[in-house]
C-alpha cells in the first residue's frame, strides 16, 4: 500500500522550499540541496508503488524516507516560526533577538546537512541491496486482492430480493429494444457481484437472451482477455481464437453477437473509460441486448449510460442478522441466549455484506457462549481490519491503492472523526485545504480551493467511499459520513504513516512515533488528555489538534495552546462544558502556522469575555469558527487580517469600525456569519471592505435598535459586494427587496423576519 502521506509531505516540502525560498536567506545552498533530494525521494516513493506489499527491505527503506521526511518538516517548521515572529516583533525586540535568529540559521545549516547525510545513506542501501522500482510482484498482490474479493462478494448473502426482481424487470423490458448498458454502483463489499450473479443465473434472464457471458475485468485487464472470455461463454473457442490479434478477436465476438440477443455482465470495473475501449464488440441489434457492469465507481456508469446507475442500499437489519446467523451457525439455528447479542453484532455491521460475512465467519471458529461473543461488542470492525486473514482490509484497500494521489490523504482524513459521526462537508472542505491538502492543485484558472475541496469530495462519493447524508438545495454536499469498517481502515492506515492516532479513552496513549496529528474522543477529561499527550509524544512534530469530546474546559484550551506550538488546525467539537469559557488565552497569538480554529459546543451556552487581538497577528489564519456570546465583539486588530477567510460566531457580534487610516479591508473573506447590524453596518459595507464576499448572515443587534429604514439602507450598501450569493436574515424588519434586484444572489433565507414584501423577493433573477 502506498505511503501516500509521506509523498504529501515531501511534494508540499518541496513546494514551500520553491514559494518561500525568501525565508531562507543565509542557509539557501543547504535548503535547495535538501529540495533536490526531498524530489528524489519523492520519485522513488512513486517509482516502488505497491512493492512494499511484498518486499521488507522497500517496506524498511519507505519507513526511512518517512523519518527523514518528518524529520525535515520539523526543521523547517522551526526555523519559519522563527522568522515568522522575528517578522512582526517592533525595532527594539528584532535586535534583541537577532542573535537567536543568527543561532537558529546556525542550527538550521547544520540540521539539513545531516538530514542529507541520512538521504544519501538510504539511497546507499537502495543500491547495496539492489531495490528497483516496480517489478512483476505487485501485479500479482494485485491478483490475489481480486481473487479474495471474489471469494467474499459471491457468498450467498441474504437479501437482494427487491433488488434483482427490480434489475431483472429493467433488462427484460420488451418495450426497450435498444442495446442498454445497465449498472450497479456501491462501495467495496456491498455485494454488487452477490447481485449480478443472482440476476445472470435468473431462470428469466437464460431464457430470453440468446447468448449470455460474464468476465471479470478488475483494475488491470487486457481487452484481447475479455474478449476470448466471452467467447469462450459462447462456446466459441478453438484453437485458431488464441492465436488471433486484438482486432481479430474484436472482429470475431462482433460477428457472433450480430443478430442474437445477448447479455454480458462486466463485473468489477475501475476505469472510467472502460466502455469506450470495449464497445465496439457490441452490436446494437435492436433487440432488447444488455450490458450490466458493477463498478465501486460513480463515473464508470455516466461514461458508459445515460441510464440512471442503480446504486445498491446497505442490508436491512434483518437481512442483515439472517446473513450472520448463516455464517455463524452455519445453517443451524441461533441458541436463543445469543439473539440479543447476535442482533447488536450484526447492527453494527451497519449494513455491510463483506462485515457480516467476514464476522459470521469468526464466530463460527469461536464458542457458542454469550462470554466469548460479548468480545466483539463495540469492537467489530476493529476486529475485522485487524483479523490474522485481513480479508476486509485488502478488499478495501483495493479502493485506495485505485484514488489518485491527491485524494488518498483526503480519505484517510475522515477517519478523525468520531464513529457516526455527521461530518459537515464545510468544515471538512475547510479543514482539507487548511492542511495543505489542496495546495498547488490549482490550473490556470486560480480556481478557489475550497471549489477545489469539493470536487475532491464529491470524487470520493463517486468512489463509493464517502456516503451523502444531506444536499444543500443547491446540490452541493450538505452533511456526509464514513462507513465504520472504511473509517477504521483509514485510523489503522494512518497510524502506520504516522498521519493521525485516534484516542479514544482514558488507557490510550498518542503512539510514541510521533503521530502528526491527534484526534481525542469520548467521555474523557480533555485535561487530562492534553498532558499525557505532550508528554507521550513530540507535541512540536504536531501539526493538528481535534477534540470530540463530551466535556470541555478552559484548561484544555490553554494546553492545547501552550503545548503544541507548530499546529495548522485546533478544534473543539463538543457536548457541554464544565464551566464559562471566560476568554481564549492570549498565547494562542504564538502558533504562528494556524489556519483553522473552531470551538463548537453543541447543548451548552458559551460566554466569553474577548477573543484576544493577538489572534489577529497570525499570518495564516483562515477559518474562525467560535460558537459563542463575545462580550467584548470581535478585536479592532481584525482588519489586518489579509489571510481570514471564514468567520463564524454562534450569536451575533457587531464588526469593529476599521482604523480611520485607509487601506483596511478583509480582501479574502468569503464567508462572514452572524453579524449584528446597528447603524455603521451599511457604511461598512458601502466602502467594500469586503469585496469578495460570498456569504452572509445578519442578524438583530441587542443593543441597538434597528428598524426597517435602516435595514434597507443595509440591503442597498451589499449592492457594492458584487460576488455575494447567500444572504441569510435573522429576526430583522426587512420590507421591500427591490434594492437587490441587481444582485447575484442566489440564494436568500429569512428567519423570523417581519415585514418581507414576497412581490419583490420573487423578482430576484439569479434566486
Amino acid at each position: 500500500m502506498t505511503d501516500a502521506v509521506v509523498s504529501f509531505v515531501l511534494e508540499n516540502l518541496k513546494n514551500l522550499l520553491i514559494h518561500e525560498v525568501n525565508l531562507f536567506r543565509g542557509v539557501k545552498k543547504e535548503v535547495n540541496l535538501l529540495r533536490s533530494d526531498l524530489g528524489f525521494m519523492n520519485a522513488f516513493l512513486k517509482d516502488s508503488e505497491g512493492k512494499e506489499a511484498n518486499h521488507h527491505l522497500v517496506k524498511e527503506l519507505i519507513d526511512q524516507i518517512r523519518e527523514a521526511a518528518f524529520d525535515a518538516e520539523d526543521v523547517i517548521n522551526r526555523y519559519m516560526a522563527q522568522v515568522v515572529r522575528q517578522r512582526v516583533r517592533n525595532l527594539p525586540k528584532k535586535l534583541l533577538h537577532c542573535l537567536d535568529h543568527a543561532a537558529e540559521l546556525h542550527r538550521v545549516a547544520e540540521k539539513t546537512t545531516s538530514l542529507r547525510k541520512r538521504i544519501e545513506n538510504i539511497y546507499a542501501n537502495k543500491t547495496t541491496y539492489g531495490i528497483e522500482a516496480r517489478s512483476h510482484g505487485d501485479e500479482n498482490a494485485e491478483q490475489l486482492l481480486e481473487e479474495r474479493r471474489r471469494d467474499v462478494e459471491e457468498e450467498d448473502v441474504m437479501g437482494f430480493v427487491d433488488d434483482t426482481k427490480k434489475l431483472v424487470d429493467q433488462l427484460l423490458d420488451r418495450g426497450r429494444l435498444k442495446r442498454e448498458v445497465i449498472t450497479i454502483i456501491g462501495m467495496g463489499g456491498l455485494g454488487k457481484t452477490t447481485l449480478a450473479r443472482k440476476i445472470y443465473n435468473n431462470p428469466l434472464i437464460k431464457d430470453c437472451f440468446d447468448h449470455c457471458a460474464w468476465v471479470n475485468v478488475s483494475q488491470k485487464y487486457k481487452t484481447s482477455v475479455l474478449r476470448l472470455d466471452i467467447l469462450k461463454c459462447l462456446g466459441k473457442l478453438s484453437d485458431k481464437t488464441y492465436n488471433m490479434s486484438d482486432e481479430e478477436l474484436k472482429t470475431t465476438l462482433r460477428e457472433n453477437l450480430t443478430e442474437k440477443r445477448y447479455f454480458v455482465v462486466m463485473d468489477d470495473v475501475w476505469e472510467p473509460e472502460f466502455w469506450n475501449k470495449v464497445r465496439a464488440c457490441f452490436p446494437d441489434n435492436s433487440n432488447g441486448s444488455r450490458i450490466l457492469i458493477t463498478s465501486r465507481e460513480k463515473e464508470v456508469a455516466s461514461n458508459a449510460s445515460s441510464i440512471p446507475p442503480y446504486f445498491l442500499p446497505f442490508l436491512s437489519e434483518e437481512a442483515s442478522w439472517q446473513l450472520l446467523c448463516k455464517k455463524a451457525f452455519l445453517g443451524e439455528k441461533c441458541p436463543s441466549n445469543l439473539e440479543s447479542l447476535g442482533r447488536t453484532l450484526a447492527k453494527n455491521c451497519k449494513g455491510l455484506p463483506l462485515s457480516i460475512v467476514v464476522l459470521g465467519g469468526i464466530l463460527a471458529n469461536k464458542e457458542k457462549t454469550h462470554r466469548a461473543w460479548s468480545d466483539f461488542v463495540g469492537n467489530v470492525n476493529s476486529f475485522l481490519i485487524n483479523n490474522d486473514e485481513k480479508r476486509c482490509a485488502d478488499i478495501l484497500a483495493l479502493s485506495y491503492n485505485h484514488l489518485p494521489h491527491k485524494l488518498r490523504v483526503c480519505f484517510l482524513y475522515g477517519g478523525i472523526f468520531p464513529e457516526d459521526h455527521l461530518i459537515s462537508a464545510r468544515t471538512l472542505t475547510q479543514l482539507w485545504v487548511a492542511e495543505g491538502f489542496i495546495a498547488d492543485q490549482n490550473d490556470s484558472r486560480k480556481m478557489d480551493e475550497i471549489k477545489i475541496a469539493e470536487q475532491y469530495l464529491e470524487g470520493l462519493i463517486d468512489r463509493s467511499l464517502i456516503q451523502v447524508a444531506s444536499r444543500r438545495s443547491d446540490g452541493g454536499v450538505k452533511t456526509c459520513r464514513i462507513h465504520d469498517l472504511l473509517r477504521d481502515f483509514c485510523i489503522q492506515t494512518s497510524s502506520q504513516q504516522k498521519f493521525y492516532e485516534v484516542l479514544v479513552n482514558e488507557l490510550s496513549l498518542p503512539n510514541r512515533n510521533n503521530p502528526r496529528r491527534l484526534s481525542i474522543q469520548g467521555k474523557i477529561d480533555s485535561y487530562e488528555r492534553i498532558s499525557s499527550s505532550s508528554t507521550s509524544c513530540n507535541s512540536l512534530s504536531v501539526g493538528s489538534l481535534f477534540f470530540f469530546t463530551s466535556y470541555f474546559d478552559h484548561n484544555a484550551l490553554e494546553r492545547a495552546v501552550k503545548n503544541f506550538r507548530f499546529i495548522r488546525s485546533l478544534s473543539f467539537e463538543v457536548s457541554n462544558i464544565h464551566h464559562s469559557l471566560h476568554r481564549i488565552p492570549e498565547e494562542i497569538g504564538q502558533l504562528v502556522f494556524l489556519r483553522y480554529f473552531k470551538i463548537s459546543v453543541t447543548y451548552a451556552y458559551v460566554w466569553l469575555k474577548a477573543i484576544p487581538a493577538s489572534i489577529c497577528k497570525l499570518p495564516y489564519l483562515e477559518t474562525i469558527h467560535v460558537q459563542a456570546w463575545i462580550e467584548e465583539g470581535l478585536p479592532k486588530e481584525i482588519w489586518i487580517m489579509k489571510q481570514l477567510r471564514h468567520l463564524y460566531v454562534g450569536h451575533g457580534i457587531g464588526l469593529p469600525q476599521p482604523p480611520s487610516k485607509g487601506g483596511h479591508t478583509l480582501s479574502n473573506l468569503q464567508v462572514l456569519c452572524r453579524v449584528e447590524v446597528d447603524k455603521k453596518t451599511a457604511i461598512l459595507f458601502r466602502k467594500s471592505l469586503f469585496p469578495n464576499l460570498r456569504k452572509l448572515h445578519l442578524s438583530r443587534s441587542h443593543t441597538c435598535l434597528i428598524d426597517q429604514s435602516m435595514v434597507s439602507e443595509i440591503l442597498a450598501s451589499l449592492e457594492s459586494s458584487q460576488y455575494l450569493q447567500i444572504l441569510k436574515l435573522d429576526r430583522l424588519t426587512v420590507g421591500s427587496l427591490s434594492s437587490l434586484s441587481s444582485s447575484k444572489l442566489t440564494k436568500i433565507t429569512v428567519l423570523n423576519c417581519n415585514s418581507v414584501d414576497l412581490i419583490s423577493l420573487g423578482k430576484l433573477a439569479n434566486l
